[in-house]
């Protein structure tokens, strides 16, 4: 019987940053003890260096669970140079994952020199919980778990990189499907977010070569998060004037696909039709010319508004306040937005596309991806005829993150007796 799980929280150990994957990971290992219970085995946030494991103690968890606003809380813009220096570096595979890796290695030596060590044992669960690739030791320090006859299981969030190749930086979609290879190599089981997504990994040529289970959980929602007050120091005041506010929220890359929603608005625009889009997110790849673009617009500052640095509790603050949330993505792991904006009551405009079908179901309203006149007019359809789209937010239901935990335990177990 096994007696511990280790959860491998490294990387937002590491980078502290608040992003997708960041905050599922403290949510989960907020509740650690909820994990325990329900498998009835003892939880152990870690993070993994070159040395192995090391147990988080007291200013460990706290470092990992309570980034400061300045690195981990706030969504943080990059200048043009920097994302420019960036890019000419992973132009080159070879020199960019090499230098991920000894960045990373450098970092965790002296960040885990005041943490215990912590040994696996054969009746050890390890879940790797946390992003696996970006020069990670937890591949390695995983890979070593399994050869001590630990149970060693994985959360996969996406697989973008490998099924959309041409929406990421060519050397993260190699280095990505390289490490992904990798951990199925290493695992006794993957887990999905998304019963869609689980889909996928089944079908990938490494997991079936592999021969390991996939099992699957959702992510959970915070209904209590936003303060309720709206205060806010960086998204203006104009933003929530003059008309209807839809707001997207998340990096600003090709995928999301924030160019077709400004094309979207300047057809209503162009016809006199009242409505604000409010663009929440750091800037991403590829973008240069979209951020030129939309800050020369005509209606920039009067019915369009970018934002790149926003703290977590302002931007739920803006969430909860929005008329509507646009997720127009072509490819997403989950869409956290979707859930937290119906679970405020606000309605959702998303890209049809199979993962927001399974988790916003009746309660969204969808358009084609590639299809501006349709996704101008289901803005419109909302502008002229709100009240159904919004009963519909009303009824809306998800699980907490509670419940969340729970489910991700019951996916451990079952790729526990599938392993043994």
């Amino acid at each position: 019987m096994r007696k511990r799980m280790l959860l491998d929280a490294t990387k937002t150990f590491e980078c502290r940053f608040s992003t997708g994957i960041q905050r599922v990971v403290r949510e989960l290992v907020r509740r650690s003890d909820l994990i325990g219970d329900t498998l009835e085995v003892e939880v152990i946030p870690v993070v993994a260096s070159s040395r192995g494991y090391h147990r988080l103690n007291a200013a460990g968890l706290t470092r990992l669970l309570d980034p400061p606003p300045a690195t981990g809380g706030t969504i943080v813009a990059q200048s043009r140079l920097a994302r420019r220096a960036k890019e000419l570096l992973q132009s080159n595979m070879r020199v960019y994952a090499t230098m991920q890796r000894l960045s990373m290695r450098r970092r965790l030596a002296v960040l885990t020199s005041n943490l215990d060590p912590i040994d696996v044992a054969p009746d050890d669960i390890v879940a790797l919980i946390d992003d696996f690739a970006g020069g990670s030791p937890s591949l390695g320090a995983i890979a070593k778990a399994r050869c001590t006859g630990a149970a060693t299981i994985a959360i996969v969030y996406d697989l973008i990189p490998i099924l959309y190749r041409e929406m990421v930086p060519q050397p993260i979609a190699y280095l990505f499907k390289q490490a992904f290879e990798q951990l199925a190599g290493k695992v006794h089981g993957l887990i999905a977010i998304s019963k869609s997504g689980a889909d996928l990994i089944r079908a990938q040529p490494a997991v079936e070569k592999a021969g390991i289970s996939v099992a699957s959980f959702y992510l959970g929602q915070d209904l209590h998060a936003a303060s309720g007050d709206f205060a806010s120091s960086t998204i203006p005041d104009d933003a929530w004037r003059g008309g209807p506010t839809f707001i997207m929220v998340g990096s600003i890359e090709p995928r999301k696909r924030h160019a077709a929603a400004l094309a979207a608005f300047n057809k209503l625009w162009e016809a006199g039709v009242t409505a604000n889009l409010l663009i929440v997110g750091r800037i991403g790849w590829d973008v240069d010319a979209f951020i030129e673009e939309a800050q020369r617009h005509t209606q920039y500052g009067k019915s369009l508004f970018m934002c790149h640095q926003v703290g977590d509790h302002e931007l739920r603050d803006a969430m909860a306040r929005a008329d509507a949330t646009i997720m127009a993505s072509k490819a997403e792991g989950f869409g956290l937005p979707i859930v937290e904006s119906l679970a405020y009551g606000v309605p959702v405009l998303t890209s049809d596309i199979p993962i927001f079908r399974e988790i916003a179901g009746e309660a969204g309203c969808y358009f084609p991806p590639d299809d501006i006149a349709a996704f101008a007019a289901a803005i419109k359809e909302f502008v002229d005829r709100p009240e159904g789209y919004q009963a519909a937010a009303r009824a809306f239901h998800w699980i907490d993150w509670d419940e969340s935990a729970r489910e991700f335990a019951e996916a451990v177990r079952i790729l526990l007796g599938n392993s043994e």
